[in-house]
């Protein structure tokens, strides 16, 4: 396992109860690895998934450190995405912070 990868499963291990706590399921997954052959880039190290009533909300994280983010919300139709670069674990939190945070509304009926 990656170093990326075992900072967000330690987060996540960290942080699944008091998510669930907030009305936010959680789940990480290691996809198979990928091949880098016709252009396609290898498997991302790491994801994790946040879902909240409509809200699912994902970070893809490679072993490179680049991280991708998605938030959509299929009861209005919105969608957000951002990327970021994780340089180290202590960056993690701040990464994930917009994303729980537009999942988590979906719980106090925002």
């Amino acid at each position: 396992m990656t170093e990326i990868a075992q900072w967000l499963k330690d987060w996540h291990a960290a942080h699944e109860h008091e998510l669930r706590s907030r009305g936010i399921s959680t789940a990480v997954k290691r996809p198979v690895p990928g091949t880098p052959a016709r252009g396609r880039p290898k498997a991302t190290a790491v994801s994790l998934t946040l879902e909240s009533d409509e809200r699912t909300g994902m970070v893809f994280l490679w072993e490179s450190g680049a991280t991708s983010l998605l938030f959509i919300d299929s009861g209005t139709e919105h969608t957000w995405q951002d990327q970021s670069v994780l340089t180290s674990e202590n960056d993690l939190p701040q990464i994930l912070a917009p994303l729980v945070k537009l999942v988590e509304a979906a719980t106090d009926g925002s």
